[in-house]
């Protein structure tokens, strides 16, 4: 028997500053609690999965959710609907059905992350020879909220790309822990500063031996991306180095489940 619902892929972004983070909290303006509102509006009967919480500040560029939508419902009929449900700093970019089995959170096989820096940074020599340091599998726990779980994860690549405005960090990994990002850039900070020694940091990295990391603010931290295997990825390579940041408002549909920044 042929089920009722389909699973669509949606593509959102979103401004970190006016939002308590991703997760719902009783009270609090967040992420979810404003999602959760327009999918109420737009007539969803299901909630949506994210593929990654994000904390108090952080922005999102691409931030994947996965839905399951009465098949009976047409895709642009609801995006339409759900764009217009939609805050000013909370958007929806493309939707689309996707691959039988897709889950934002499981099927996702990596994240990008961009911290950028306007400030005085220190050396930027002290900074990439620190940096040089950080990709590689081990457990990060100097480098995460502790009530994160311990385990092994992955910074597939670490780059620090100077620009007209400052330095922006850009993180490649998978499974980043709870202020991770941030606590690693605290860490890069605190060497490039002078503040830690280089040899402080790698301990920290390859022997787990606390040096009180110090964690960068968050408004400067942005969710860039989320991938997936290319068999059941929902968005090309071409859409995904299209979407301009901060994006413009545009709550205009197009027959294919496509809505334009918004």
């Amino acid at each position: 028997m042929t089920s009722p619902f389909r699973t669509i892929a949606l593509w959102c972004w979103y401004r970190g500053a006016g939002f308590h983070g991703y997760q719902g909290q009783q009270g609090l303006r967040t992420v979810q609690a404003e999602l959760l509102r327009a999918f109420a509006e737009a007539a969803a009967t299901r909630n949506p999965v994210v593929a990654g919480r994000t904390d108090r500040g952080v922005s999102a560029r691409m931030q994947i959710l996965s839905a399951r939508l009465e098949r009976e419902v047409p895709l642009e009929r609801f995006v339409e609907r759900l764009s217009r449900a939609l805050p000013d700093d909370l958007g929806l970019h493309l939707a689309r059905e996707a691959a039988a089995g897709f889950h934002a959170a499981w099927s996702a096989t990596a994240k990008e992350y961009r911290y950028h820096l306007r400030d005085d940074v220190g050396s930027l020599d002290r900074l990439r020879e620190a940096a040089a340091f950080v990709p590689g599998s081990r457990d990060f726990r100097v480098f995460h909220f502790k009530t994160s779980e311990v385990k092994t994860r992955t910074v597939t690549s670490l780059e620090v790309l100077p620009t007209a405005s400052g330095v922006t960090l850009r993180f490649v990994g998978a499974q980043f822990a709870r202020h991770m990002v941030r606590m690693l850039t605290g860490g890069l900070l605190a060497v490039a500063r002078g503040e830690v020694t280089l040899d402080t940091f790698r301990l920290g990295l390859d022997q787990q031996v606390n040096f009180h990391c110090p964690t960068a603010p968050a408004e400067p931290l942005t969710l860039w991306s989320v991938d997936y295997p290319a068999a059941i990825d929902p968005f090309t390579n071409d859409e995904r180095a299209a979407f301009r940041w901060p994006p413009q408002r545009d709550l205009t549909a197009t027959p294919d489940g496509l809505s334009p920044s918004r």
